[in-house]
């Protein structure tokens, strides 16, 4: 069946360069007088995508097979109209970094982080990730999909179509795996979002082997490892939180090498992500481009030197910029980043402790103006940078293209400086298919 999609205030395909600076809307490909049809129940095979296994997405039940204008001969019959009244159609976000499956919350520990405790301190003083480990463990996978789905409801109201989700709030063999149940049970439910699991039991060491990060990440690569790649709903990446305090340069290549071989085993492909600089440079950058990861999240402690590496890579930057509201601290250099020509990805972190939001315009809008990006750099940060930091999943690559999928969303402006001018702004996205 062909869906006619007319009277748009504008379609933003999101092309033009991924790279480098964007100076307004037309370098990011926002056109006018177009239509698009989209035929639904089309699979298009996009080959293999850089880091992901061969799981579905969310997006192979259609295509666009029509960009132009309405009074084009060439123009398809369509079986189906949709009025889109003046609204901006534009592809959906790829929120490409969440914690977004746990159980519980942290907001007793907002005061404390108000009055001066960092975020170390609150950790070392059973707060922080071991908080929500115990509740997430005593949680049903029941409890756990109800809490994901709440937010990824608000996530859709936001415009995100991706979104990756993590693990490691469980960090033993029966939670992580719940986790996982949790992820596919949410994917099931909701199939006009495309999810994206990411294994991270690397996230903390647990309470059962404190004072031993060794010997759990002995655990995790013998183990964990292992079971969450022979799970029917596998991650597609391993990430490690490479910290002074959690794990260091020496864990992360053990794990690395654990995942890619408990991949192998089963017949699965893996990419690397990897949390660095967060709070301190030990080294977790320069690791992790040796290492080829596909992403890297946080750098909000990196150096110049370490920032020029990432720009001449492949690996995307994540930058969380509502974690540094939450925790107070600087934002990563983002206009460092794009002036370089790095690769750029925006997320909102949705996580119990240091970025409680499912927000991902307003990162956005953070990104602008806590990020000297110009609206077209955080908005193509949002979705093609995103698209990348997953490995362009069901070929999902952030742009809106003739045989493309169709991860489509309309926002209820006309123009696409509406979506940064109202900081905060309400919900203003909708699903159009």
């Amino acid at each position: 069946m062909r869906v006619r999609l007319h009277h748009l205030g504008g379609l933003l395909t999101g092309a033009g360069r991924q790279r480098g600076p964007l100076r307004d809307w037309g370098d990011l490909g926002l056109v006018h007088d177009v239509e698009v049809i989209v035929e639904i129940g089309v699979v298009a095979d996009h080959g293999p995508s850089r880091g992901a296994t061969a799981a579905p997405t969310g997006f192979g039940r259609g295509r666009i097979c029509w960009i132009g204008p309405a009074s084009s001969p060439e123009r398809p019959a369509s079986d189906h109209s949709v009025d889109l009244g003046g609204r901006l159609l534009g592809h959906g976000l790829v929120d490409a970094h969440t914690h977004a499956v746990f159980a519980g919350d942290r907001a007793s520990e907002l005061m404390r982080r108000l009055a001066g405790e960092s975020y170390q301190d609150i950790a070392a003083s059973g707060g922080g990730i071991l908080h929500t480990v115990g509740a997430t463990r005593d949680a049903s996978v029941a409890a756990l999909t109800v809490g994901l789905l709440r937010r990824l409801d608000e996530m859709a109201t936001w415009g995100a179509r991706v979104v990756e989700i993590k693990t490691g709030y469980g960090l033993d063999l029966a939670s992580e795996l719940r986790c996982l149940d949790a992820i596919a049970a949410a994917a099931a439910a909701r199939p006009g979002l495309s999810l994206i699991a990411t294994a991270m039991p690397a996230h903390a060491v647990p309470p059962e082997f404190a004072g031993d990060a060794d010997a759990y990440v002995d655990y995790v690569c013998e183990v964990l490892l292992p079971a969450m790649f022979a799970h029917p709903a596998a991650p597609r990446f391993v990430d490690v939180f490479i910290e002074r305090g959690y794990f260091d340069v020496g864990h992360a290549a053990r794990l690395w090498q654990a995942a890619q071989t408990a991949a192998a085993q089963v017949g699965r492909r893996v990419g690397l992500k990897a949390h660095v600089d967060e709070f301190e440079r030990v080294g977790g950058l320069s690791w992790a481009l040796a290492a080829e990861a596909t992403s890297v999240e946080h750098l909000l402690a990196s150096d110049a030197a370490d920032l020029g590496a990432l720009c001449k890579s492949e690996t995307v930057a994540v930058a969380l910029p509502l974690v540094s509201v939450f925790l107070q601290q600087p934002f990563a250099d983002m206009r460092a980043i794009v002036n370089g020509g790095g690769l750029l990805a925006v997320a909102t972190d949705c996580n119990p402790g240091s970025s409680m939001s499912t927000n991902l315009m307003l990162a956005a809008q953070l990104g602008v103006f806590g990020g000297r990006l110009t609206p077209a750099e955080a908005l193509r940060a949002v979705t093609r940078g995103g698209a990348l930091a997953l490995g362009c999943p069901g070929g999902v690559d952030g742009a809106l293209r003739v045989g493309g999928p169709a991860c489509l969303c309309a926002f209820e402006v006309e123009h696409p400086d509406a979506l940064f001018y109202e900081l905060g702004a309400p919900p203003r996205a909708q699903a159009v298919l």
